[in-house]
């Protein structure tokens, strides 16, 4: 995983700053699980079928039992975008927020840079509600206005998992 990070153009769209190394990974590794036991956070590897190799990852974060409801945070290494890899984790994460989790809402945001990020999530049929100016601080320490989603457990067309 700390190599994938190491790509420019996972810091300027993500808060994963370049400088990610092993000891910040060992420290991300102890959070999430404190997260999960708190069930605040489900943190998920995306695996390449073929090489075996971690491809990137994929959060369902800021689980919020009282409203019933959470956000998506992910990330993809540069050699394995364009590939559905994406598409297919989130799917995959709305499914188990709206099945296992029995969520009822879900956000979903990305810099309004990413052209790329904005066309999965559109994918999934989440609804576009607006930008949140400078809704997001980089791994690059830069400003981003942001493209804010949401899609509902009865708008989801894919597949529950329980």
């Amino acid at each position: 995983m700390t190599q994938l990070v190491q790509d420019r153009e996972i810091s300027k769209f993500t808060r994963v700053t370049s400088s990610y190394n092993l000891n910040d990974a060992k420290q991300f590794i102890k959070e999430c699980k404190k997260e999960k036991q708190h069930k605040t956070e489900i943190r998920f590897a995306i695996i390449d079928k073929e090489s075996k190799k971690i491809a990137g990852s994929i959060g369902i974060i800021e689980i919020n039992r009282q409203s019933n409801k959470a956000e998506f945070g992910y990330l993809l290494g540069r050699e394995h975008r364009g590939k559905g890899f994406m598409a297919e984790a989130l799917q995959l994460a709305l499914g188990f927020s709206f099945g296992k989790l029995g969520l009822n809402r879900i956000r979903i945001s990305c810099s309004t840079k990413n052209k790329t990020s904005r066309k999965v999530i559109e994918k999934t049929g989440a609804k576009f509600e607006g930008i949140e100016r400078e809704g997001c601080i980089s791994g690059d320490g830069k400003k981003h206005d942001t493209r804010v989603y949401s899609i509902l457990k009865r708008e989801f067309k894919g597949k529950k998992v329980y």
